[in-house]
C-alpha cells in the first residue's frame, strides 16, 4: 500500500469514526453531511470521494463495529481454555472495548431505536449483527455443556439472550454525574456471580 492509499484509508477511518460518535448522538437520521464534514474538517466533494451518500457510511459504520468488537473480543474469547473461561474473557473484553469506544454501543442501541419502523432494510442489518452475538455466545454454552463444564440444566439459548443483555446493558448505560460508571468494574462484579452459578 503506498502512501496516497494510506492516506485515503486513514481518512476514511476517521469518518467511520466521527459516524460512529455523531449516530449514537444525533441518530442517523438526525445527522446531515454537513455535521459529517464539520466534525472530520472535510469538504463534501473529499466525504463524497470516500463514501457514495450517507447510507454507504451507514453500512460501513456497522461493519466496522463489527470487525472491531471481532478483532478485540471474538478472538480472544475463541482462545479461551475452556466455556467458563471464555465467558469470563468476554465479559473482560467487552468491557474494555466499550471503554475505549464508548459510542459503539450507544450508536448499535440508537440505530435499533431509530430504525425499528422506519427503514426495514436497515433494521434487518442491525438485527443480524445482534443475532450473530447472540448465537457466539449460544454456541460457547453449548459447547460448554457438551464437555460437562457448564450445568446442563440451563437453556443455553435464554442464558445467551440474557448474557448479551447484560453486556449491552454494560456498554449502553448512561453517564450521570452523580453516578460515575467503571464498565470493567461492572463486568467483573457481574461475571464472578454468573461463572458461580454455571459452574458444574
Amino acid at each position: 500500500m503506498n502512501q496516497k492509499q494510506m492516506q485515503s484509508e486513514q481518512t476514511r477511518k476517521q469518518i467511520i469514526e466521527a459516524a460512529t460518535r455523531l449516530f449514537a448522538r444525533k441518530g442517523f437520521y438526525g445527522t446531515s453531511i454537513s455535521d459529517l464534514t464539520q466534525e472530520v474538517g472535510l469538504t463534501k466533494g473529499a466525504l463524497y470521494h470516500h463514501f457514495a451518500d450517507k447510507d454507504a457510511i451507514f453500512f460501513a459504520v456497522v461493519e466496522s463495529v463489527e470487525s472491531v468488537w471481532g478483532e478485540a473480543v471474538a478472538e480472544e474469547v475463541v482462545a479461551g481454555t475452556s466455556s467458563l473461561d471464555q465467558i469470563s474473557i468476554l465479559f473482560t473484553k467487552h468491557a474494555e472495548l466499550i471503554s475505549r469506544n464508548e459510542f459503539m454501543c450507544l450508536m448499535m442501541s440508537n440505530l435499533m431505536n431509530e430504525m425499528g419502523s422506519v427503514n426495514p432494510k436497515y433494521s434487518s442489518v442491525l438485527e443480524n449483527s445482534y443475532e450473530q452475538f447472540i448465537l457466539f455466545v449460544e454456541q460457547i454454552l453449548v459447547v460448554g455443556q457438551a464437555k460437562g463444564e457448564i450445568r446442563s440444566d440451563v437453556d443455553p439459548r435464554l442464558l445467551a439472550l440474557n448474557i448479551v443483555g447484560i453486556l449491552k446493558s454494560i456498554g449502553c448505560y448512561p453517564h450521570l454525574e452523580r453516578i460515575p460508571v467503571d464498565r470493567i468494574a461492572m463486568a467483573n462484579s457481574l461475571k464472578e456471580v454468573l461463572l458461580d452459578g454455571l459452574r458444574v
